[in-house]
């Protein structure tokens, strides 16, 4: 089972994420911001914040940290791989092309490492999902990025008929 910490998720974002990973078969244990313990290190910590948090201090294998939403925040230590995610074209990993609420371009921007043996490279791969708001946006990009890194093919999530790659 994976563990997840979500700091600053809103009810959206949580029930989103929870959605695709639940859809591409990955086992997760969600912590949120009020039961985080600092000393335990998590696989994936998700800093998804624009309030004014402080004094925070995460250890994760891999830590997502959305650039469109942390100008706030103050004393935030978060010690692992770090992935950068939003709108910007300067994250890792970033959309484009969204339309009509039903379909993106995922970007993987430059090389992720994963397992000490592999490596994702750069794809920019189109993706037909319904979601409504950045909020939903931001989490199908951690999603899909936690999946490609369990090593989960994105056929999964086609053959259930809930994503569909675009050709």
């Amino acid at each position: 089972m994976k563990t997840i910490s979500i700091i600053g998720g809103n009810k959206g974002f949580n029930s989103y994420l929870q959605k695709i990973l639940n859809i591409s078969e990955i086992d997760c244990k969600y912590f949120t911001k009020y039961a985080v313990k600092k000393e335990q290190c998590y696989d994936y910590v998700i800093f998804n914040s624009n309030s004014n948090i402080k004094d925070i201090l995460l250890n994760g294998s891999y830590c997502f940290v959305n650039m469109d939403l942390v100008n706030n925040s103050k004393n935030v230590n978060v010690y692992g791989n770090i992935i950068t995610y939003g709108l910007g074209s300067k994250n890792t990993v970033t959309v484009s092309s969204m339309k009509d609420n039903n379909s993106f371009v995922y970007c993987l921007q430059r090389d992720l490492n994963y397992n000490a043996f592999g490596k994702l490279e750069p794809a920019e791969i189109p993706i037909n999902i319904s979601f409504s708001g950045e909020d939903e946006i931001y989490a199908a990009i951690v999603a899909i990025t936690i999946s490609l890194i369990e090593g989960k093919n994105l056929s999964t999530l086609i053959r259930r008929k809930k994503l569909t790659v675009l050709t």
